[in-house]
């Protein structure tokens, strides 16, 4: 079968597709393939490996008469036209790795902590060589954790595991989701979380209905102390609200691994002493991206060897 990957992938799994006899066009380069470029490429393929970065909207499904499975290298798949996917009876999977779960949550964890001890000017001035000897007052005057409030908007499994982290860290964890879990944590609204939360992260997935659900009006709810982390979709937070809201105090900081128009970046997000952004990485790590693309393979082989699938979203 003919397969086109949008995403470079590992030669270990090239060669998991190869074992299989499926033959691999791939676009070779650490960049997202443009529009025009897939469109090239699908027109004869029987499935497609798509990435967060690439979406396969309804033009490519409906150019490529022959496609049977898409498979994604990720858990999110708000890229992929499903609508058009179910049109033309294709399979769409996703490849949810526990890999991938823990590197994400390990870096909504790392920014939530890099916020609360101002790592940012903590490095600068150490760069600057302006570190002039330990001192009982401090330099920064960072805060610890332990013993702060967090709030996790989105309660599955990325949050969970973010929670499972920071209980080590002593804190009170609230949770905000559409659905009460099983667990020890106190659910609460989203209204009723944000003026007690020291610490908000964001890790639910996106959708049209929670599209800039951290807005003016909202951002007016937390406290002026608190700090807010977006590790989840950045259409979720309205980005010139919150610099609104960084000009006015309103918050003490924000830190942002997904941005609202990836991936170009609000310019008036850059360059503050407060705000750290990173470069969507909440699962860069080489554990969880080899694990995500076995998956991703590992459907594409079973679809073809008539297995059933383990991941398969639109059922």
């Amino acid at each position: 079968m003919k397969v086109y990957s949008a995403v470079k992938l590992p030669e270990h799994i090239i060669n998991l597709l190869n074992e299989n006899k499926h033959d691999l066009m791939m676009h070779d380069e650490l960049t997202t393939p443009s529009q025009e470029d897939m469109l090239n490429h699908i027109q004869d393929v029987d499935a497609i490996i798509s990435g967060v970065n690439t979406p396969i909207n309804a033009e490519l499904i409906k150019s490529s008469p022959k496609l049977k499975i898409i498979s994604n290298v990720g858990a999110g798949y708000n890229h992929i036209s499903l609508d058009t996917a179910n049109e033309h009876n294709i399979v769409v999977t996703n490849s949810p790795a526990y890999e991938s779960t823990a590197s994400t949550a390990e870096h909504a964890v790392l920014l939530t902590l890099a916020l609360s001890r101002d790592l940012k000017a903590a490095e600068q001035l150490t760069q600057d060589n302006k570190f002039e000897g330990w001192q009982v007052m401090g330099y920064l005057g960072g805060n610890q954790m332990s013993g702060k409030t967090v709030a996790i908007i989105g309660l599955g499994t990325i949050g969970q595991h973010i929670a499972k982290i920071l209980e080590a860290f002593q804190m009170n964890i609230l949770y905000v989701d559409l659905e009460k879990k099983d667990v020890v944590y106190e659910r609460k609204t989203l209204e009723e979380a944000l003026p007690i939360a020291d610490f908000v992260i964001l890790q639910m997935n996106y959708t049209n209905d929670n599209h800039h659900m951290i807005n003016k009006d909202t951002l007016q709810l937390m406290n002026s102390s608190a700090y807010l982390i977006n590790n989840a979709r950045g259409g979720i937070v309205d980005e010139e609200a919150l610099a609104d809201a960084l000009d006015q105090k309103v918050i003490k900081g924000a830190a942002l691994d997904v941005h609202e128009y990836e991936q170009k970046i609000n310019q008036r997000l850059r360059n503050r002493d407060n705000v750290i952004l990173s470069p969507h990485i909440g699962n860069d790590t080489v554990e969880a991206r080899h694990a995500m693309a076995e998956t991703a393979i590992q459907q594409v082989i079973k679809f073809f060897n008539n297995d059933a699938l383990d991941h398969q979203v639109n059922k």
